[in-house]
């Protein structure tokens, strides 16, 4: 293996994580919904219509992956993105998915997916 390749691994591999975290459409609507501003775990499951259960398992996967920061304030826990470039990542691909839907595919969606 060349030199640089090798040296440039953990790049790959710690890239090949965010990728595999961004992977999931449950994330992706978790980090829509958070994205201008951090919000409590109950604001979040509003948002999405998920389970508790659910959006806590991956809200700890985000967070354990670098994507999510959080905090507590008493018995509530916040998250926010812990990094805008994740935002600007999910923007520029789901802009670029949508721009490829015909109109009718874009009206069962209701709208154009974007972030922020």
């Amino acid at each position: 293996m060349d030199n640089a390749l090798q040296e440039l691994h953990a790049v790959f591999e710690s890239t090949a994580r965010y990728f595999s975290v961004l992977g999931e459409p449950t994330r992706l609507k978790i980090l829509h919904v958070i994205c201008q501003e951090e919000k409590c775990v109950n604001d979040i499951i509003r948002a999405t219509g998920l389970l508790q259960a659910n959006v806590s398992r991956h809200l700890g996967l985000m967070y354990q992956a670098g994507l999510l920061s959080r905090r507590r304030e008493g018995t509530q826990i916040f998250y926010q993105v812990a990094e805008p470039l994740f935002v600007e990542l999910c923007r520029s691909i789901s802009v670029q998915v949508a721009s490829r839907l015909s109109p009718e595919e874009l009206g069962r969606l209701g709208a154009a997916p974007a972030f922020g």
